[in-house]
């Protein structure tokens, strides 16, 4: 409940059109958040969920993430509760309302923020450090290791940032090891002695020394 507007003695009108308002009353926990989707989402979003493609959380319900202006990750679990009926013919767009627990009283009711709802069925991907990507004019690439510890240039083509991390779609196969450090100091033949790096169980790092 928001600040009393009226207090004690105060003159109340209960007419139709002229009612006095007394107070305003907002849900804190849950929260929710109102999103618009454009057109070429929406159908994308449909055609998942038709296919049954998309992974439901407990319940059926499909998972949504939240961001805050303040944060760089998407730290907040919620769900989609649903979709407005019909498309705004001036925007392109639909609304959608998503919940949030909101035990912690983080996510305050009014606030700006970023949520990401699923596009695309659940499928293993390849994932390394953003440091070890490098700009070649229009292409992207990454060092790889040779047998021999010798560097090498191999070209790929990238999807999502996701933590950090970005996804490969192609060029590069698991359990093949890449310079993620000194990236600006190697060139491609040129001989060196790797530190391995730890890690993640979706991503692969090996560190130039």
């Amino acid at each position: 409940m928001s600040r009393a507007l009226l207090t004690e003695g105060n003159y109340v009108s209960g007419n139709a059109g002229s009612a006095s308002l007394l107070t305003t009353m907002v849900s804190v926990n849950p929260v929710y958040v109102y999103a618009d989707i454009d057109e070429d989402t929406l159908l994308k979003f449909n055609e998942l969920v038709y296919s049954k493609k998309l992974g439901n959380s407990d319940g059926g319900k499909i998972p949504v993430e939240l961001q805050l202006a303040d944060e760089s990750k998407f730290p907040h679990q919620g769900y989609i509760e649903s979709f407005d009926n019909k498309l705004d013919p001036d925007t392109g767009s639909i609304l959608l309302r998503a919940v949030f627990p909101n035990d912690d009283g983080r996510i305050v009711p009014g606030l700006f923020a970023r949520i990401r709802i699923p596009l695309s069925e659940r499928h293993p991907a390849l994932l390394v450090d953003e440091r070890a990507i490098g700009t070649d004019q229009a292409n992207k690439f990454v060092l790889t290791l040779t047998a021999s510890n010798t560097v090498q240039y191999q070209a790929v083509e990238l999807g999502p940032l996701i933590d950090g991390q970005r996804v490969v779609r192609s060029g590069l196969e698991a359990g093949e090891q890449i310079v993620v450090n000194g990236l600006a100091r190697v060139r491609p033949g040129m001989p060196v002695t790797p530190q391995g790096e730890v890690a993640n169980s979706d991503g692969m790092k090996i560190a130039q020394k």
